[in-house]
C-alpha cells in the first residue's frame, strides 16, 4: 500500500532493504453514471483528450514519464515499457527517475509547473491527488475514456472509487499496494499461540501480545511506526472521517478535521496503554525509518504492520537477483535466521481484520505537453493497463492489479499460491478487492503535508509528551483545521 508518505514516499529500496532483513530466514461503458464527457452535475469535463492527434502525427512521438521507483518496481516498469516501445512504431517512452520519494518528483513538478516544463505523465502517490486536480495541468482521464469509449469494468472499484472526483476520475492509471501484518510464528509457538492464527483486530494484538511478554519471548511484542497514514488506515478501515465535508469529497467546502471522536480516541488510549504495558514500541516517523524491521529481523519484536510492495523485491535479493549496493546504506546486517519464521496476515483492525484505506500511486497525464503528446500519453498507459503488464506489474514490481482480470491470469495465480511473496501479494489484493468500501475508500485532502504534520504533532504529544489521548486528538485535529483553512484561502 509504495504505502503514502510515510507508507509510500520511502522509495521501495528502503522498505526493501529493511524487509530483506526481515525475512531473511525464511470499449464500452465508462462506468461513470453520468452522460458521456459530463460530470455528474451536467458539466463538461475540462480539457477533451485530442485522441486524433495521435493518427495525424507524422514521426514517432516522445513521452517522458516522471517516477521515483526504484529496485523490482523500478525494473519491472522498464521491462514493460521496453515492450510497449518495441510493439508499435508511434510513440517512444522515455523514463527519467527524479529521486527516490514521491516528494522529490513532486517538488520537481510543482517547480517546473512555474517553467512551463513537464512530463507528459508524473507518477505520484496518493496524497497529491487534490493538489495535482487544483494545479489545473491534469488531463483527466475520463476525458481519454470517454473518447475512446474505454471499458473501466474490468477495473477494480474500490481504485477507481478513490481517486474519482466529483465524476471524474483523474489518473490514467494506478499503483496499488497493500498493508499487511507480519509477524514471528515461532514467537507465537513459544508463547502457547497457533502460528496461523493471526490477531484479527487491535483487541486480539494486544492479547497476543499480553501472552508473548508473559511467556517471557521477548521485552515489547509489537513495534510499530506510528505514521499518520498508518493511523488513517486504522481510522478509514473503521469508517470515521479524516475531514468533513464527505472526507473531503463532497461538493461543498472541506474545512475542519471530522477525527476528533470517541474512535479516534479509543485508538490513541490502546496506543498508550500498549505503551504503558511494556507491549508495543512505538517508533516515531523519520526518513528512511526501518527500527520496526530491524527489531523483527534480530527478534527483538514479534509483529509489525508494513507494506505489500516490497515482497519480491525480498524474494530477488534472496536469490541473489537484487544488487545489495543498490540498497541505501548497503547490505543488511548478517543476523540468524535460523530461528526466523515470518508470517503474513491482513491487517488486525479496530473492529474487523483487513479493514483499510486506498491507497497507492497514481499515474496522471499532463495537459500542458502537445496534443499529439497527450495522445500518445493514453496510448501507453492503455497499453500498461492491459492484462499483460498488470501481471508483470505484480509478478515482478509486487504492485497489486489495477485491472481484476490480471488477478486471474494462470501464471499469477501459480506464483500468489507456490511463494511466499506471492502468498503475501494475494491476502493485500484480497484486503483492496474486500477490505476496502468504494464509498469510503479515505480522505481526499488538499493540504496533505500539513495534516500529517498535525497528526504527528499529537502522536508526539500522547507518546513521547505525556498528553491523554483525549488531549493528543484535539491537538491533531486543531492543526488539521488549520491546514485547512489555510489552504482553502491560499489555494493552490
Amino acid at each position: 500500500m509504495g504505502w503514502s508518505r510515510g507508507r509510500r514516499a520511502r522509495g521501495v529500496a528502503v522498505v526493501a532493504a529493511a524487509v530483506v532483513v526481515l525475512l531473511a530466514g525464511c470499449g464500452g461503458s465508462s462506468d461513470s453514471g453520468q452522460p458521456p464527457g459530463t460530470t455528474p452535475g451536467g458539466a463538461p469535463v475540462a480539457a477533451p483528450c485530442p485522441l486524433a492527434a495521435l493518427d495525424a502525427a507524422t514521426k514517432p512521438v516522445e513521452v517522458v514519464v516522471w517516477h521515483f521507483l526504484q529496485a523490482k518496481t523500478g525494473e519491472a516498469l522498464t521491462q514493460i515499457v521496453d515492450r510497449y516501445n518495441a510493439s508499435q512504431s508511434k510513440v517512444h517512452v522515455r523514463l527519467e527517475s527524479q529521486g527516490t520519494s514521491n516528494d522529490e518528483v513532486w517538488k520537481k513538478y510543482q517547480s517546473s509547473i512555474k517553467a512551463k516544463d513537464l512530463p507528459a505523465v508524473a507518477i505520484l502517490d496518493d496524497t497529491v491527488t487534490q493538489q495535482m486536480i487544483d494545479s489545473d495541468t491534469v488531463l483527466p482521464a475520463q476525458s481519454c475514456i470517454e473518447a475512446d469509449h474505454y471499458d473501466m469494468s474490468d477495473f477494480l472499484p474500490t481504485a477507481k472509487a478513490y481517486y474519482t472526483v466529483q465524476g471524474v476520475l483523474y489518473p490514467a492509471s494506478l499503483n496499488l499496494s497493500g498493508a499487511l501484518l507480519y509477524y514471528n510464528q515461532n514467537h507465537f509457538r513459544r508463547a502457547g499461540l497457533a502460528p496461523d492464527d493471526a490477531p484479527k483486530t487491535l483487541d486480539d494484538v494486544r492479547r497476543d501480545a499480553e501472552k508473548i511478554k508473559a511467556a517471557g519471548v521477548v521485552d515489547k511484542p509489537v513495534v510499530l511506526q506510528l505514521s499518520p497514514a498508518l493511523i488513517e488506515m486504522f481510522l478509514t478501515g473503521d469508517h470515521q472521517a479524516i475531514v468533513d465535508n464527505d472526507n473531503g469529497r463532497g461538493p461543498g467546502k472541506t474545512g475542519a478535521a471530522a477525527f476528533d471522536t470517541a474512535t479516534t480516541v479509543g485508538f490513541f488510549r490502546w496506543v498508550r496503554s500498549m505503551v504503558d504495558d511494556g507491549l508495543l514500541d512505538a517508533l516515531p516517523q523519520t526518513s528512511g525509518q526501518i527500527g520496526h524491521y530491524l527489531a523483527m529481523a534480530n527478534q527483538k519484536a514479534s509483529m509489525t504492520i508494513e507494506t505489500s510492495t516490497a515482497a519480491t523485491s525480498v524474494e530477488a535479493f534472496l536469490k541473489g537477483d537484487l544488487k545489495a549496493d543498490a540498497l541505501p546504506g548497503g547490505p543488511p546486517t548478517s543476523v540468524d535466521t535460523s530461528t526466523l519464521a515470518i508470517g503474513a496476515a491482513p491487517v488486525p483492525g479496530i473492529s474487523a481484520p483487513g479493514k483499510l484505506a486506498m491507497g497507492g500511486g497514481a499515474w496522471y497525464i499532463t495537459k500542458t505537453t502537445p496534443p499529439e503528446v497527450q495522445a500518445a500519453a493514453w496510448d501507453f498507459t492503455k497499453y500498461f493497463n492491459s492484462v499483460e503488464s498488470q501481471v508483470t506489474w505484480n509478478l515482478v514490481g509486487s504492485y497489486l492489479p489495477y485491472r481484476m482480470s490480471a488477478a486471474k491470469d494462470a501464471v499469477l495465480l501459480d506464483r500468489w499460491t507456490s511463494t511466499l511473496s506471492g502468498r503475501w501479494l494475494a491476502i493485500a489484493y484480497d484486503e483492496l478487492l474486500n477490505g476496502v468500501d468504494p464509498a469510503f475508500p479515505g480522505p481526499l485532502i488538499g493540504p496533505y503535508d500539513q495534516v500529517r504534520e498535525a497528526m504527528r504533532t499529537g502522536v508526539d504529544d500522547l507518546i513521547y509528551k505525556g498528553a491523554t489521548p483525549e488531549a493528543a486528538v484535539t491537538r491533531a485535529a486543531d492543526g488539521t483545521t488549520k491546514a485547512l483553512q489555510q489552504y482553502d484561502s491560499g489555494g493552490f
